[in-house]
């Protein structure tokens, strides 16, 4: 059976509404003029005037956090343990081929905005589309709230299903 890979990154923008808030990217873009002295100090006695059109490289600086973009989660992330003791993955040590394995979407945009889905919501959801969760499955949920991305919305909705959430613990 042949694969099929969706790309469903996001890209990463300057200042982009992020959660936590205070947490945004940074990117500063340093165009081909502005690189040329850089790339002189990286060879002695090489001046602008030396370069081509007097131009460097094209470089970004980026500052980032792990939860900007599309990301993964690491098991470390969420507990230094993980299977009953053992040291949690870094995401260094994620198996790559954990990425790539068959994908099952979950149609959530029924909810309203805000509302936390169930054990049960996933379990009914499953049954609809007739689909038995096997191991490494990658679990993709449409809410609907792609309309958001990247705004101040969105991040009032985060928050009030952060909240209701660990309401649940």
């Amino acid at each position: 059976m042949a694969r099929r890979i969706i790309d469903i990154s996001v890209p990463l923008q300057s200042d982009i509404a992020s959660d936590p808030p205070g947490q945004e990217p940074k990117i500063t873009y340093i165009d081909h003029k502005q690189s040329a002295p850089m790339v002189c100090a990286f060879f002695p006695g090489l001046t602008p005037a030396d370069l081509p059109d007097g131009e460097g490289w094209a470089v970004e600086r980026i500052d980032i956090s792990t939860h900007n973009g599309t990301h993964l989660d690491a098991p470390y992330h969420f507990a230094s343990t993980m299977d009953k003791g053992k040291r949690a993955l870094r995401i260094d040590e994620v198996p790559l081929e954990w990425c790539f394995q068959p994908g099952v979407k979950l149609d959530f945009r029924h909810f309203p905005n805000g509302y936390v889905a169930t054990p049960a919501d996933v379990e009914a959801e499953l049954k609809r589309i007739g689909h038995t969760l096997e191991p490494l499955d990658i679990v993709v949920v449409n809410t609907g709230r792609v309309v958001f991305r990247g705004s101040a919305a969105q991040l009032k909705l985060d928050d009030a299903m952060i909240s209701q959430h660990l309401g649940v613990f």
